[in-house]
């Protein structure tokens, strides 16, 4: 009885230590974003992502890391690769739904790939019919039915 409560004990020191580093190196790359020191804080993610064992964690240093790749560096490739490993490996996190739409956003507006970009709006209508950026999506859509519209009377003439 007395080593089963010494074993669960420790169980519970190593998670609530892994849980305070987390949060401490979470907080630390939030500085660091803050601060706009995005190199470092790149660095401080990264690390999160490989040494943390929360999906919490890891996703929210993903997600940060393509927000920095796509609004400080403009490197939209690189960016879809981060919001492609969160949409893989955690397609039930809370930000996989912001990572589709991100990414969708990303082929229509910047790099645009509309086709792609359409496929993706409508995977996040089947997939999340009720969320809060269904009218966002339904925009975006709207937007690129009119580059449709307009390639096809183009083409006609």
């Amino acid at each position: 009885m007395i080593l089963r409560f010494i074993t669960y004990s420790l169980i519970l020191l190593v998670f609530s230590c892994n849980n305070n580093e987390d949060l401490n190196n979470w907080n630390k790359a939030q500085d660091l974003y803050n601060n706009q020191e995005f190199n470092k804080c790149l660095v401080e993610l990264h690390s999160i992502v490989n040494s943390s064992n929360n999906n919490s964690y890891i996703t929210r240093s993903l997600f940060l890391i393509s927000e920095i790749y796509l609004n400080e560096y403009k490197n939209y490739d690189i960016t879809i690769e981060f919001l492609n490993k969160i949409l893989l490996d955690y397609p039930d996190s809370d930000l996989a739904k912001r990572s589709l739409f991100t990414k969708a956003y990303i082929n229509s507006n910047y790099i645009q790939s509309y086709t792609v970009a359409k496929e993706l709006y409508n995977q996040f209508l089947s997939k999340y019919p009720d969320d809060d950026l269904v009218p966002s999506v339904k925009y975006e859509l709207d937007e690129l039915n009119k580059h449709s519209d307009t390639i096809k009377n183009l083409l006609n003439k």
